[in-house]
């Protein structure tokens, strides 16, 4: 009788282990995130990082189709950014920014033009 009493008292902690383990560290889907309002910062944001390092006067224009995910500890941020040249003239790129919310640690990480 305990010997049966042990093993259901085992089952049950194994039952309440396994189930917790997945509920606990499932990584939330893309859809469950909630809207972020740093798109047009941090499409400014990259602006400004690309003008600088590619030694362009490029500004900000406006910003558009933000998406984000979860990476690697942060946030990555996809979205198209409207930028201006010294002529005025507008275009439309790909920029690609990762960052921790709440924080100064942002990388950007791309910023093509798109044809």
């Amino acid at each position: 009788m305990k010997s049966l009493a042990a093993v259901l008292i085992v089952l049950a902690a194994v039952l309440v282990a396994a189930s917790a383990s997945e509920s606990e560290f499932k990584q939330p889907p893309v859809t469950d995130m909630p809207a972020d309002p740093r798109g047009p910062l941090l499409g400014r944001f990259a602006v400004l990082v690309y003008s600088l390092n590619r030694n362009r006067k490029l500004t900000y224009a406006g910003v558009s189709l933000v998406g984000q995910h979860p990476d690697k500890g942060g946030v990555r941020y996809q979205m198209v950014v409207t930028a201006a040249d010294v002529g005025g003239a507008t275009a439309p790129y790909r920029a690609v920014v990762w960052g921790v919310p709440e924080t100064h640690a942002w990388m950007l990480l791309e910023f093509k033009r798109i044809n």
